[in-house]
């Protein structure tokens, strides 16, 4: 009989999204917003999550009246664990379900490893993998109860190679990669697909709202530090929706990600010497731009 209503409960959700329940964090802007109106697009039940009340409700009813779908905003730090699977709790008691979670909201942090403050890295940690885990926990009890759903865990490419003067970020970023593979396979037999969704360089806020740990450099938090402009967030919002629809394991943006990804995979070593170039580019960045001041 489970397995029956597992198989029903995926082919639903195969065919079309319409009101099933979606939990997005990270939702008030960038790609969480991107992907909360894509879902919405496709009908939706949202539930969106982000520290600023304000500019959470404000994107809520911005979606409500476009897309004439309900939607519940809760106000959440997912860097604080009970936040977090109160998210998820309070998603079930309001819809009855909880059928795709999308764990989007993360931060950035700037330095060079022998460098960097603890104390911010361990923040980071807890927004980037131990928010995302427990919200992942959470979901898992109810999706195994329903017979299946989603969790969506949204990383970087930077997951899959190390980031000059971005290493913390990068930490956050593989334990979240390893710990979802592992979940990949541990929940194939309760019928919920994880899907890893590596964006590379977006057009987002990201850089400004990550914190400097550079000695002395502190005081430039707020700046942008990204190497350049990247795709629309529109576009990662479509694909994620696409790839939850296929029930895929793991997703890239563009032909550039992908390439990066597998030249780091399969020529290491010069990957590694392009690796050196950059971080030599991007201290000269810094320094230049601490000089301007």
């Amino acid at each position: 009989m489970r397995e029956r209503r597992s198989r029903t409960r995926k082919a639903a959700m195969g065919e079309n999204l319409i009101g099933r329940v979606a939990v997005v964090t990270g939702a008030s802007k960038g790609i969480g917003a991107a992907i909360a109106e894509s879902l919405a697009a496709e009908g939706c039940r949202l539930v969106l999550a982000a520290r600023s009340a304000d500019r959470l409700e404000k994107m809520a009813e911005e979606l409500r009246a476009r897309y004439r779908v309900e939607v519940l905003s809760v106000p959440t730090d997912i860097s604080d664990e009970r936040q977090a699977r109160n998210l998820v709790e309070t998603a079930a008691a309001h819809f009855g379900c909880v059928d795709i979670l999308i764990n989007n909201a993360g931060m950035g942090i700037y330095g060079a490893i022998d460098e960097l403050n603890l104390d911010d890295l361990r923040h980071v940690f807890e927004v980037n993998f131990f928010g995302p885990l427990a919200a992942l926990q959470e979901a898992v009890v109810l999706m195994r109860r329903q017979g299946g759903g989603t969790i969506v865990n949204v990383s970087s490419i930077v997951g899959r190679f190390p980031q000059p003067l971005g290493g913390g970020y990068t930490a956050t970023k593989f334990a979240l990669q390893g710990a979802s593979g592992a979940a990949r396979a541990e929940l194939k037999r309760d019928n919920i697909d994880l899907i890893l969704v590596c964006p590379g360089l977006t057009e987002t806020e990201f850089s400004q709202n990550s914190r400097i740990s550079v000695p002395g450099a502190e005081h430039r938090q707020g700046e942008r530090h990204s190497l350049g402009r990247g795709v629309e967030p529109a576009k990662v919002g479509r694909r994620t929706v696409k790839a939850i629809r296929r029930g895929e394991r793991e997703v890239y943006i563009t032909l550039f990600d992908r390439f990066l990804v597998l030249a780091a995979t399969l020529l290491p070593g010069l990957f590694q010497w392009a690796l050196v170039y950059v971080t030599r580019y991007r201290r000269r960045r810094f320094e230049e731009d601490g000089a301007n001041e």
